[in-house]
């Protein structure tokens, strides 16, 4: 009753489905060929204790290659499936090994609230 509510979870497959979109707060920039830099600037919330943050709080990311592999493929329209694929082929490893490793990489991503994942619905996905 007063315990934290409960997102509605969905299977592992619908996930899949999920697609990652970056939030409009970053600012990537390209440090090496295969190496990105996201800053993230987030403006000040409301609240009395916002008074003492400065105006623009900024934060850095620092992606390694397999991070920025990932990262760039987010366009907003490649659900997680896509992704995943894009890294076996790449790296060659097998699906398992691909799937986790990539799909905690999302997760990280998105427990940060630089990227959102949007889960289509209806019966033409997944």
């Amino acid at each position: 009753m007063f315990g934290r509510s409960k997102e509605p979870r969905i299977d592992r497959q619908h996930s899949l489905t999920g697609v990652p979109v970056v939030s409009e707060d970053i600012i990537v920039r390209q440090e090496a060929p295969d190496r990105m830099c996201l800053v993230v600037r987030r403006r000040r919330g409301t609240g009395f204790l916002a008074r003492f943050q400065p105006p623009v709080m900024e934060k850095t990311v620092r992606l390694d290659a397999l991070g920025a592999f990932v990262f760039g493929l987010m366009d907003g329209h490649r659900p997680v499936r896509r992704i995943v694929d894009e890294f076996e082929r790449r790296y060659r490893v097998n699906r398992r090994e691909a799937e986790l490793s990539t799909v905690a990489f999302i997760k990280s991503l998105a427990e940060r609230n630089l990227i959102a994942i949007v889960i289509p619905t209806g019966p033409d996905h997944g």
